[in-house]
């Protein structure tokens, strides 16, 4: 009896102790109740706008607003109003563009009448101009076409501009004229303003569909060494208005490939209006300074 008893008691006490045991392993960790989860760290965050490459972009060119001030009437010269004259080729004339009115000249002309900037613009403008053409009366180079009396710098100066712009982007390479002739070109032109005291701006290469890679190479060359001989003073647009091969953007080409469309005038206008001389002179603040 006491063996059963004890037996029986001994059996009771090893099943309590192997449940309590077991209670205590289970719950003295109690990371095993839940499956462990790492914390991972957060994902980095990217820009989701897609960087658009220059030779891709076909944005609209976002315009400075006017300070709503006049021309300084110095800036008369003693004319009625200030003038500015515009020396430049076949895309400063207008062509391709698909009427006059959508032109970039026409177009500058417009906007400044929209922002009561009362100036006067003179084209004297000629389709296949080139550098040599707008020289000073008397410029003589052997092999090289004379100066346009009518429509060159000693014209523009009888004016009394206050701004003189310049635009002729393709011709003088086409014509394979150096670098080293066409910079001393506008090398003229630049000492001419300012002994005249007369501002001045000049706009850099434009894209032209030469069939010559070598020409094309050129025109991004030529505008380089534009920019780096007189930066103030050079509107640089190539590489707005070309493809890779600086062939025009067909979003801005003419059915020629070698004057802007409708669009392309208007690249060339909001860069004009955006270099910071013709900001400075005719009162417009870009929209983010």
């Amino acid at each position: 009896m006491n063996f059963k008893f004890n037996a029986f008691r001994l059996s009771l006490l090893l099943i309590t102790f192997t449940f309590f045991g077991c209670k205590e392993q289970l719950f003295d960790n109690p990371e095993q109740l839940t499956p462990s989860a790492e914390v991972s760290a957060p994902a980095p965050v990217t820009n989701t706008v897609p960087i658009v490459k220059w030779y891709e972009d076909v944005s609209d060119v976002v315009m400075p607003i006017s300070d709503k001030k006049p021309i300084d009437p110095s800036f008369k010269r003693g004319n009625a109003t200030p003038t500015i004259v515009i020396l430049g080729s076949s895309s400063a004339v207008g062509k391709g563009a698909s009427t006059k009115s959508k032109s970039w000249v026409e177009l500058m002309k417009a906007q400044l009448k929209k922002d009561n900037k009362i100036v006067r613009v003179v084209n004297l403008s000629e389709g296949g101009f080139t550098t040599y053409h707008v020289m000073p009366n008397g410029n003589k180079v052997a092999n090289r076409p004379a100066p346009n009396t009518s429509k060159n710098i000693t014209k523009a100066l009888s004016y009394k501009p206050f701004l003189i712009i310049v635009n002729l982007p393709t011709n003088d390479i086409d014509k394979k004229y150096t670098d080293k002739e066409i910079l001393n070109n506008y090398s003229k032109l630049r000492s001419i303003a300012l002994k005249e005291n007369v501002n001045y701006i000049v706009t850099g290469t434009q894209p032209r569909n030469f069939s010559e890679k070598s020409k094309r190479t050129r025109l991004l060359e030529l505008n380089e060494r534009m920019v780096a001989m007189d930066p103030a003073h050079v509107v640089d647009m190539l590489k707005k208005l070309s493809l890779q091969d600086f062939k025009i953007k067909k979003a801005y080409a003419f059915s020629d490939g070698i004057h802007p469309n409708d669009k392309g005038h208007q690249v060339i206008n909001g860069y004009v209006f955006n270099a910071p001389l013709f900001k400075q002179l005719i009162g417009y603040t870009a929209v983010n300074p």
